[in-house]
């Protein structure tokens, strides 16, 4: 009994070690099938995970681009960094869907990216880079850039039905590779079940473990693509542009962030579950935008006008995107509020329409002094074009006629005070000179740094012409454009002051034609005027330039003869003077002979002022006519 109890043990470990055996193969055989399968469909499912995120990144690209468009200069904004992080991700998971630790991918999913008819690969290539490209943009991305066409394009066609084609095959392979698992597991079952059913409850223990850490796998991985998709819309959120999510079929509204109800005025559980048709400002409006859907499909930065809660009108710039929200047709939409952009282009507008029709010339610089505008009524006044100058230093007018110092003072000026006015010559393109007035201010941003210079000017040359005239007019004798009394008088005052302050001596000199009475009486008035008038030419001839000659009335001239020394000097000028008038005159009527007498003042030993020296002048100039004329005679000189 000890032999066959033995022997029955003996024989019941060999069988059961047999069993244990078969079945320790079948367990190894299913482990390392199962093993194998699942690594497979878990690689599989954090596939078609990325597959979706690259959707997402492709929509999250071309929002962000889209944005990057509404951005004013300045350092890149939150719309470029979120562009440059979705391309990095979108090449990121493009690499691991076609490698990396999880071998090659399906051949049919292969066939989408390089076959024939899909080419996503490429397309994806050519998506990252026209992103790329936007990112190198130094300046503001106009809403007509290619690159952002191109992006928009892709985001809302072709490339996202490839990756909905390649998520669907990822599907596809993920459910044929859990088949094979599930069978494999189901005969595993039915041999261990078959060999021995109890010892065979001990091999499924690791396959049930493994099954619960595959489907731990699958809940993360479900909770990761669910915080994805929070993370994504706590981005809308926040997004300084307002963003709205409306039924296709009904137009109700089922997502608004806060900056879209904040531009619109009222609460947010106030406008999810209204009409999104109902926020335009007129049915005209909403028709304009609605045919405007049907007819493109979309809209990209159309200037809509919408209403706010409290009735207010205000513009927007309007995009609107179809796609899908919660596997629902939807249409997404962007709002950017442009009510103030609109005022302030009216504005310039205006300053235009005010800048073309004013008469004064209108000159804009930059800091460097480089003119930037000019109006028409610049070409008007200075004959220049508007192409002729831009770019070019307001110095080609000037005409010449003001030394450095006047442009340095005026400089000076400007940059202390920031405004300078007067008046100044100029040349027009043709040569000719022009007087103008005018007045430049400096202007400056809200740090104080100088950005422009402007000019206003106005042709004031027909003004300086008039005011020249009547000013000779009454400063000039109209018959020999020699001074008259007025002028001399102003002359002498100013040379009995000089002589003052510099104690300095000049003579005064009283002349009266001899004869010219006889040549009118006999030849006429106009042989009169005509003899005064080479009697002054003569009587000019004989003086130096800082000397005046003037006549006072009819044949009565006076000089003022600065800086003599004594008596020598003025007697050397009335010898020449009598000399010169006793020289016969050539008339239209004949022959005339005339003659001069003159007296002479000297300041300040004939009288200190100006009314004494012309008395004391007048008489002396009496005696010579006493005493026989044609000579002279110094106002100091005794009677004889």
């Amino acid at each position: 009994m000890a032999e066959l109890g033995e022997r029955l043990l003996r024989e019941l470990t060999y069988r059961y070690i047999a069993v244990l055996a078969v079945l320790g193969a079948l367990a190894v055989l299913s482990f390392l099938g199962i093993t194998r399968l699942t690594a497979e469909a878990g690689g599989s499912a954090e596939r078609v995970n990325l597959a979706g995120r690259q959707r997402m990144l492709v929509e999250r690209v071309a929002f962000a681009a889209n944005h990057l468009a509404t951005r004013h200069g300045g350092e890149p904004s939150a719309a470029a960094d979120l562009l440059a992080e979705s391309l990095d991700m979108l090449e990121t998971h493009g690499a691991e869907i076609l490698g990396g630790a999880k071998g090659a991918p399906p051949e049919a999913v292969l066939e989408v990216f390089h076959g024939e008819g899909w080419h996503l690969d490429r397309d994806l290539h050519d998506f990252v880079a026209h992103g790329r490209s936007l990112l190198t943009r130094t300046t503001t991305v106009a809403t007509d850039d290619p690159d952002l066409k191109a992006i928009s394009a892709a985001a809302s066609g072709a490339l996202l039905d490839a990756l909905e084609e390649v998520t669907l095959r990822f599907q596809r392979d993920s459910e044929g590779r859990m088949s094979d698992l599930m069978a494999l597991q189901g005969a595993a079952l039915v041999a261990t079940l078959l060999t021995l059913v109890g010892a065979a409850l001990g091999v499924f223990h690791p396959m049930v473990l493994r099954l619960r850490a595959d489907i731990e796998d699958r809940f993360r991985s479900a909770r990761d693509l669910r915080e994805s998709e929070e993370r994504l819309w706590r981005i809308l959120e926040e997004s300084p542009v307002g963003v709205s999510v409306s039924r296709r079929s009904d137009g109700v509204v089922v997502f608004a962030n806060t900056r879209f109800t904040d531009i619109l005025g009222m609460p947010k559980e106030e406008f999810v579950g209204s009409c999104a048709r109902g926020h335009y400002v007129d049915a005209k409006q909403r028709s304009s935008v609605l045919e405007a859907l049907r007819r493109d499909g979309h809209i990209d930065d159309a200037e809509v006008e919408f209403r706010r809660k409290n009735g207010e009108p205000f513009w927007s710039l309007l995009t609107i995107r179809s796609t899908f929200f919660e596997r629902e047709p939807v249409n997404l939409a962007w709002i950017y509020d442009i009510t103030e952009r609109k005022v302030a282009e009216q504005q310039v507008l205006l300053a235009a329409k005010v800048l073309d029709t004013v008469t004064e010339g209108v000159v804009i610089t930059n800091a460097r002094n480089q003119i930037i505008f000019v109006n028409p009524a610049f070409t008007t006044i200075t004959e220049y074009s508007r192409d002729e100058v831009v770019g070019c230093d307001p110095s080609i007018l000037s005409s010449g006629r003001h030394e450095e110092e006047f442009y340095a003072a005026l400089w000076n000026q400007l940059h202390q005070n920031g405004r300078w006015s007067g008046e100044v010559w100029n040349r027009r393109k043709s040569g000719e000179f022009f007087a103008e007035w005018l007045s430049i201010s400096v202007i400056r941003d809200a740090t104080g740094l100088l950005t422009h210079y402007v000019a206003v000017f106005s042709d004031i040359t027909h003004r300086k012409e008039d005011e020249e005239r009547v000013w000779r007019q009454a400063n000039y004798d109209a018959l020999t454009g020699l001074p008259n009394r007025s002028l001399f008088l102003d002359r002498l005052t100013q040379a009995v002051r000089q002589a003052k302050r510099e104690n300095n001596r000049f003579a005064l000199m009283f002349l009266d034609l001899d004869g010219f009475k006889a040549v009118n009486d006999t030849l006429g008035h106009a042989a009169g005027d005509v003899l005064l008038q080479q009697a002054s030419v003569r009587l000019a001839d004989c003086m130096r330039g800082s000397d005046t000659l003037a006549r006072l009335a009819g044949d009565e001239f006076v000089v003022i003869l600065q800086g003599v020394r004594g008596r020598e000097d003025p007697a050397v000028v009335a010898g020449k003077i009598l000399e010169q008038l006793a020289r016969p005159y050539q008339l239209e009527g004949g022959i005339a002979h005339v003659q001069g007498s003159i007296g002479i003042s000297i300041f300040p030993e004939d009288a200190d002022d100006g009314p004494g020296l012309v008395r004391a002048a007048d008489a002396a100039m009496y005696m010579v006519k006493r005493g026989g004329k044609n000579d002279f005679r110094f106002a100091g000189d005794p009677k004889g």
